[in-house]
């Protein structure tokens, strides 16, 4: 069977532009998630809930660009993996915490834990 399961996330970010078709992000917040550029990405407003996919491209230092949403608005960016019952075991989603000022504040990697029965 395969799963679906978050691979990256960058919570919190505070969105600085909105224009473009695509997230355009600082480098350094998409090395800090191991998201690569052209990759598939879900955009989660958190003020409305609203959700919507498109890919990530590398921006500008300390910019964080998402199209229909609201400068000064926050958001969060999910990476998802595909992959087989073996490998959920050991998946460790990468979890970057952005402050205001989309710094980074915490990174660490959460998962792993097979659940005895």
């Amino acid at each position: 069977m395969m799963r679906r399961l978050v691979r990256a996330a960058i919570q919190n970010a505070t969105v600085t532009r909105s224009e473009g078709l695509t997230l355009k992000i600082d480098p350094v917040l998409l090395r800090a998630a191991n998201i690569l550029p052209l990759e598939e990405v879900e955009i989660v407003h958190h003020a409305t809930a609203q959700r919507f996919v498109t890919f990530a491209e590398e921006g500008a230092a300390g910019e964080v660009s998402v199209p229909r949403v609201r400068v000064g608005d926050v958001i969060s960016v999910l990476s998802w993996g595909t992959m087989h019952d073996g490998q959920t075991l050991a998946h460790k989603a990468r979890l970057v915490t952005l402050d205001a000022s989309n710094t980074v504040i915490a990174l660490m990697e959460c998962g792993g834990t097979a659940a005895a029965f």
